[in-house]
């Protein structure tokens, strides 16, 4: 039995659209993360009693920027994955 290269199946084709997805998931679940972990940090010291508006100056706004942006940066994907799906 010979199990040279040409005995092997050939590779699936690079599925682009699945790529794109777990990197944007990725990409979401890091800014996820570094925002509750910031939003953490803004609690922790509010509750030591330290004013909140000196230790972390806009850190609501920037976490609800940040998911507006992310949600609409998601649904543009979607749209357009709809959209190239319906040409075919």
């Amino acid at each position: 039995m010979n199990s040279g290269p040409l005995d092997r199946p050939p590779k699936p084709p690079f599925d682009r659209e699945r790529f794109v997805f777990k990197i944007l998931a990725v990409v979401i679940g890091t800014q996820l993360l570094i925002y509750s972990l910031a939003a953490g940090v803004c609690g922790q010291r509010a509750l030591e009693g330290r004013p909140v508006g000196q230790i972390c100056p806009g850190t609501l706004e920037q976490l609800q920027g940040g998911c507006d942006s992310t949600l609409k940066l998601l649904l543009a994907l979607l749209g357009g994955a709809a959209l190239t799906r319906l040409d075919r």
